[in-house]
């Protein structure tokens, strides 16, 4: 195919028929083939191919026009691809002109032509005119596909029909060659009638005026400040229009001109008062529609780093995976001075970070011990995400995201209220899960503090609990790590079956080897802390004749501390390590006969997916999440106290031959790369997203899924 036509419309049947008629009395060159394609950009009632035939149909759901038109150029096959729009007539030489132009003209990357417009009133009809080719409008110009495909299409950070055309032509002039003018390649672009409202509503365009200008300084020299640009050239257009039809000379014209100026003025200044503050330090770098071809999303949690362990690490990897496969996500995050710097998803496609400083720090008067550290740190965090949220919503508000995707944290804190923004939330643990567990333990002299700081630890984890609930019934869906966790957070929050899909975390297999020195024993890595199931482990070393040699890696949490229960046991056979780097706490349990996760709740156990991924079977119980789609013959699953179970299937993994050992790693590197792999949990991540899309779209309700007031 040489020629491919663009054409993106919306609920404009009749004028879609009279350009369509128009392209289709093209004079085409000779040995020419061109294809029509039409992006039904959510019509109602859609447009069919009776209507238009040898018309390609492609159809969103109203994504704009900018992204409608990258749509078609990802479907489109020529090697030119020429853009139009249902409200001009194209003249018989259109496509012709354009393509021996660019025949003629081998170092050009586009072309674009004269598009006029007959007589019409600017202050109640819109219209636009080209006569030299500087406004690069997509109603009249034509790209070499490659020129497109090597900047990204259109950018998507323009949602609004405004500057996405010129932004789009300089990248291309910036990065492939020059787009020229063809005064041959005419279109006409009659006045279409505009209401007061529609005109009144344009004032909002001044963040898309602020994009453009920001991006592109030197093409925008002004002595006004770029926050007041919108407010003095909006201002200078309408003055002109005024003088230029004379509106004085009737009182209705006046009146009118009046109603549609001031009001414009008045939603531009309004939107330059309140709306620059959140902008003005947000990032300009484009996110080109075509690398970053499907959702676009604000996320909020920790700060990924596929590096890592615990839930940055996974974060780092989900998003990793998702933006290669065209996600393009705006990440916002708070850092403290404790917090190194890393912006490890930098160097990706359509990933951009908006940063938040917060000014928590260690060994401050709030700080010093376990208990205030804990709770300061966390309260320093909401504060700087309710400040993230602000511009979240004004970002929202300049380019639509299509949702939020909070990772970790149950609490929306860093989400704008009253925004309406769909939230989706892939929670680590919910406080309800660790406050009934905290209370049992507690209550049964399990931990070593102090009763004043378990009764602050209770209240707090409880006023979470609260907060959970509520931000989970708001959200447009709950991603759980496990069915178990699922079946908890939808038993202890009221949540709809519907409302929670399972999306488990992942791994890097490679961050992981094969190969240990064999030492034999058991090996229990996480926090010493409540519903860990310590009280298990001294168990199995009181009550079995020769227990294996049992290697404790880890230390109590800020909130609790467990570590009581493996007080005066002996060190030859119960090995404190106390907290270790990720490299030898995976050399630990990689020597393992097997690894133990004996908790009472825990929604998924990361250890398990680590302990497989370096060829060690498992022994958990029931409530850890993550072996609950293991092969049984990686795993011992077993009731948790169930002291005698335990020692059959540490004895049982301790009398494996090296070849037997050899064999079952194998497959524990299999399952792991199976079930938590970035791979497969992305496509476990795109699925329930597109059911909970679906389901909010179904309901039709978007204040069910706002936030809470």
């Amino acid at each position: 195919m040489d020629i491919s036509i663009v054409i993106a419309s919306k609920d404009r049947p009749e004028l879609l028929q009279r350009v369509y008629r128009a392209v289709c009395d093209q004079r085409i060159p000779s040995g020419i083939d061109y294809e029509i394609i039409v992006v039904d950009d959510g019509s109602t009632p859609p447009y069919t191919a009776e209507q238009f035939p040898r018309v390609r149909f492609l159809r969103t759901e109203g994504v704009g026009p900018a992204r409608a038109r990258n749509l078609g150029v990802a479907h489109a096959s020529g090697t030119v691809v020429m853009f139009t729009d249902d409200d001009v007539i194209v003249d018989s030489e259109w496509l012709a002109s354009a393509w021996e132009f660019l025949v003629a003209h081998r170092e050009h990357a586009g072309v674009t032509g004269d598009t006029s417009s007959p007589p019409y009133d600017p202050i109640r009809e819109h219209s636009v005119e080209d006569h030299v080719g500087g406004s690069y409008l997509t109603c009249n110009v034509a790209y070499r596909r490659q020129a497109l495909l090597s900047v990204g299409g259109f950018d998507r950070l323009f949602p609004h029909a405004a500057h996405e055309d010129r932004d789009l032509a300089w990248r291309i002039e910036e990065q492939c060659g020059p787009v020229g003018f063809c005064s041959e390649m005419k279109v006409v672009h009659p006045g279409r009638p505009f209401t007061k409202a529609k005109w009144i509503r344009r004032g909002t365009l001044a963040v898309d005026d602020w994009l453009v200008i920001r991006r592109y300084p030197n093409r925008h020299a002004s002595a006004v400040s770029v926050r007041w640009q919108p407010v003095v050239r909006g201002a200078r257009r309408w003055w002109s229009i005024g003088r230029g039809v004379k509106v004085w000379r009737s009182p209705l014209s006046l009146l009118r001109w009046l109603a549609v100026a001031g009001g414009q003025l008045l939603v531009l200044t309004y939107t330059c008062c309140f709306r620059w503050g959140h902008l003005r330090d947000t990032p300009v770098e484009p996110v080109p529609g075509l690398w970053a071809s499907k959702r676009r999303l604000a996320y909020v949690g920790p700060n990924p780093d596929p590096a890592l362990p615990g839930a940055p690490g996974v974060a780092g990897l989900i998003l990793r995976e998702l933006a290669t496969r065209g996600y393009a996500f705006d990440i916002f995050i708070v850092s403290s001075a404790e917090d190194a710097d890393s912006r490890a998803l930098d160097n990706l496609q359509g990933i951009r970070y908006i940063v938040e400083t917060s000014s928590f720090q260690f060994m401050k008067w709030y700080s010093r011990h376990r208990v205030s550290k804990m709770v300061s740190s966390q309260v320093f965090s909401a504060m700087g995400r309710r400040r993230l949220a602000k511009k979240l919503g004004a970002m929202h508000h300049a380019s639509p995201y299509d949702a939020v995707y909070q990772f970790s944290t149950f609490e929306s804190f860093g989400v704008p209220r009253r925004s309406g923004i769909p939230v989706v939330i892939h929670p680590s643990t919910h406080a309800t899960g660790e406050l009934r567990w905290l209370r049992l333990e507690n209550r049964q002299g399990m931990s070593a503090d102090p009763w004043l700081q378990r009764w602050v630890v209770e209240r707090w984890l409880a006023l979470r609990a609260q907060r959970q609930g509520r931000d989970a019934r708001r959200a447009m869906g709950v991603m759980a790590i496990s069915e178990v966790f699922g079946e908890l957070v939808k038993a202890d929050y009221g949540l709809a079956p519907g409302a929670v899909r399972v999306v488990p975390n992942c791994l890097d297999m490679e961050q992981f080897k094969s190969s240990y020195t064999y030492h034999g024993g058991l090996a229990a890595v996480g926090r010493l802390s409540s519903r860990k199931g310590l009280e298990d482990i001294r168990a199995y070393v009181e009550q079995t004749a020769n227990p294996l040699v049992v290697n404790v890696v880890g230390t109590a949490s800020l909130w609790s501390n467990n570590s009581v229960l493996l007080s005066g046991l002996s060190e030859s056979v119960v090995k404190l390590w106390g907290h270790l780097s990720r490299p030898n706490a995976v050399e630990v349990m990689g020597g393992s006969a097997a690894v133990v996760q004996l908790s009472r709740y825990e929604p998924f156990g990361l250890t398990v997916a680590e302990s497989l991924a370096v060829g060690v079977p498992v022994i958990v119980t029931s409530a850890v999440g993550a072996a609950e789609r293991i092969d049984e013959r990686c795993k011992w699953t077993i009731p948790a106290g169930d002291i005698a179970a335990l020692t059959a299937s540490a004895s049982e993994a301790s009398l494996r031959s090296e070849e037997e050992r050899a064999t079952i790693g194998h497959l524990c590197r299999s399952e792991a790369d199976r079930l938590f792999s970035p791979t497969v949990v992305a496509d476990e991540w795109e699925t329930a997203f597109s059911y909970f899309e679906e389901r909010y779209r179904s309901r039709g309700e978007s204040s069910s899924v706002a936030m809470p007031k």
